[in-house]
């Protein structure tokens, strides 16, 4: 059989292409799942984990020794903070699942193109998937054997189509899985809780506000450490390099709120204290 370069150069027609299959046109793509890529899906929502509660504490911590302790008040701290964290567990879950939905619906429509891609040019697309097999070191005869193989099996076929053309996991359009948006909601919820603890001990104000940023980098040293549990690298190195992040986040935003103001005829506003 002659040898097909690449997607440009067609092989000789061949019989049963996929849109010979009955009912191909209807398939979903599909490839055998294992307990260990279920495993790793879980370990993965460390992201909304991470992102949580790193935006919690800082949000919250800002907001708390910014607004609330210029009031002099506990009231108007737990009042401000727990606002914050109403409003900010309740934004980052949503936006984490209208997120997921709209990139579900990306990958979707990625899915349904290959498929009328398929049915218009089902020798262009054998072709292209033969020059995609030789690229990862078969011969031409071998990746022509294997590509003819997974015509007769669609829903496989069409994953492969997918995932080396677009380098995308079709199973992306199938997970509506609603642990992400609430891993990123409760995680934030969490994080905003740390600032906030300091203020109900027995404590000044002043010493409350100390106590407070003292909560929170161990709080940011704590879920980094968390984290390098589950990358299996160095939970103590992980855990300071989530805690200088979050430092270097706050001390920004402090030096803006003191110094940017006064550019434009305010006051510094007191973030951070």
């Amino acid at each position: 059989m002659p040898e097909p370069s690449d997607a440009r150069n067609p092989v000789p027609p061949i019989q049963e292409v996929v849109a010979d299959v009955p009912g191909w046109q209807k398939v979903r793509p599909r490839i055998p799942d294992t307990q260990q890529r279920r495993t790793l899906e879980r370990r993965r929502n460390i992201r909304q984990i991470v992102f949580g509660v790193q935006d919690g504490i800082l949000t919250t911590l800002g907001i708390i020794t910014g607004v609330g302790v210029a009031e002099g008040e506990r009231a108007a701290v737990f009042i401000s903070g727990f606002l914050a964290l109403l409003a900010g567990a309740l934004s980052m879950g949503v936006g984490e699942y209208l997120g997921r939905k709209a990139e579900r619906e990306v990958v979707q429509a990625t899915i349904d193109m290959e498929k009328r891609e398929m049915a218009e040019d089902p020798q262009g697309e054998f072709t292209e998937q033969v020059a995609y097999y030789k690229l990862k070191g078969f011969s031409a005869q071998e990746a022509e054997m294997i590509v003819k193989r997974l015509t007769q099996m669609p829903e496989i076929y069409l994953y492969e189509m997918v995932r080396d053309e677009f380098g995308i996991d079709p199973r992306e359009a199938d997970d509506t899985s609603l642990r992400p948006p609430f891993a990123m909601g409760l995680s934030f919820g969490a994080g905003s809780l740390v600032p906030i603890l300091a203020f109900m001990l027995p404590i000044s104000m002043f010493g409350a506000s100390l106590t407070s940023l003292l909560f929170a980098i161990v709080g940011l040293f704590c879920v980094g450490y968390y984290a390098g549990t589950l990358s299996e690298r160095n939970p103590i190195g992980k855990g300071i390099e989530v805690m200088l992040y979050g430092c270097v986040v706050f001390v920004i935003s402090y030096l803006a709120g003191h110094y940017v103001p006064p550019l434009f005829g305010h006051a510094p506003v007191a973030v951070g204290g």
